[in-house]
């Protein structure tokens, strides 16, 4: 009989404080549990970096310039930082044998993504609003549409 070429290693040893069914996993409700706990302070720390970022930008006797603010990127950062290291939470509770605490870290990082995603789309929106309607008519080109009441070189198709 050939044997593999890798000897296959030896599971962890089980821990006396865990509950583990007769497969050898995890039991499936402290699984659950601890991925919720976990939600739970990253929503309390997720929750005082927004607030501070909020408080960061508010002026409430600020005057109001005629220059478009420049995107700040800070929420962006914050947000897709907190992603990244519940994602790496997430990768650590996955292979320690707790799927389900790790699934639950997978949603949690997915949903701070779509935070970062939207917080870079609500600051770019600020920053680069739409532009003013086009009038609807186009003055110049199609017939005597000179409306601002001046002379023939300001309405070049005026027949003047």
């Amino acid at each position: 009989m050939i044997e593999p070429p890798y000897r296959p290693s030896d599971p962890l040893p089980p821990r006396p404080f865990v509950v583990r069914n007769s497969t050898g996993r995890v039991n499936g409700c402290l699984d659950v549990l601890l991925g919720l706990l976990l939600v739970v302070v990253e929503g309390l720390i997720f929750a005082a970096a927004a607030f501070w970022l909020t408080l960061s930008r508010w002026d409430p006797g600020g005057q109001e310039g005629t220059r478009l603010p420049p995107m700040d990127w800070t929420p962006v950062l914050v947000f897709g930082g907190f992603a990244a290291v519940v994602a790496l939470i997430a990768v650590v509770l996955i292979r320690s044998n707790r799927p389900g605490a790790g699934a639950i870290q997978v949603l949690a990082a997915l949903l701070l993504c779509v935070a970062a995603v939207l917080a870079g789309h609500e600051d770019y929106r600020r920053s680069h609003p739409a532009p003013a309607p086009a009038p609807s008519y186009d003055p110049g080109r199609s017939g005597h549409q000179c409306l601002s009441g001046g002379d023939n070189r300001e309405c070049l198709d005026s027949g003047g």
